[in-house]
């Protein structure tokens, strides 16, 4: 059987097309699609292999059961059962730390290193000091515009006759 020239998308195939409705009720479905989701969010759908997917299909997967487990317990003084619990949760929290690590290095494989070749901190320094400044001059261009406003609703208004600059705006002969 040929490979399908189409494949579905990784998000759709581990929220969709996989039957996890047949293991998980209804509950942990919605928690296992919110996880993928989550897991998604680190990577461009563009860069997912096949094993990312299955590694994301199986971290969203032990979280469920892990939760499961753990709900099971509550309520309960088994201790034999606490104990096989404890050890269950224990395995699948050690692989999905591989897993994890799993996803860190391939994803790190993918970065290419010279993208970012020559851009430093100094770079950062500039654009945040061209985007401050340009946020500056809006404000002072605001700030005159609303100036100008002001003059020219106050009109002729020349300030109280009284005042002892007001000889300097042509008043003089009002002093009695």
């Amino acid at each position: 059987m040929a490979r399908p020239k189409n494949p579905p998308a990784p998000k759709k195939l581990l929220k969709e097309i996989l039957p996890i409705e047949k293991i998980f009720d209804e509950e942990e479905v919605a928690l296992y699609k919110d996880l993928v989701d989550v897991y998604m969010a680190d990577f461009d759908k563009d860069d997912l292999t096949s094993s990312d997917t299955d590694d994301i299909l199986d971290l969203a997967k032990n979280r469920v059961l892990e939760f499961r487990l753990l709900r099971s317990t509550t309520g309960t003084d088994n201790t034999d059962r606490l104990i096989d619990v404890s050890a269950a949760v224990e395995k699948i929290k050690k692989e999905n730390k591989t897993l994890k690590e799993n996803l860190s290095t391939r994803r790190k494989d993918r970065i290419n290193p010279n993208e970012f070749k020559g851009f430093s901190i100094v770079d950062l320094a500039v654009a945040f000091d061209e985007n401050r400044k340009q946020q500056l001059a809006k404000q002072i261009l605001r700030n005159r515009k609303e100036e100008a406003q002001a003059v020219e609703d106050r009109g002729d208004y020349a300030g109280n006759r009284y005042d002892s600059d007001s000889k300097q705006l042509g008043h003089e002969d009002d002093e009695g």
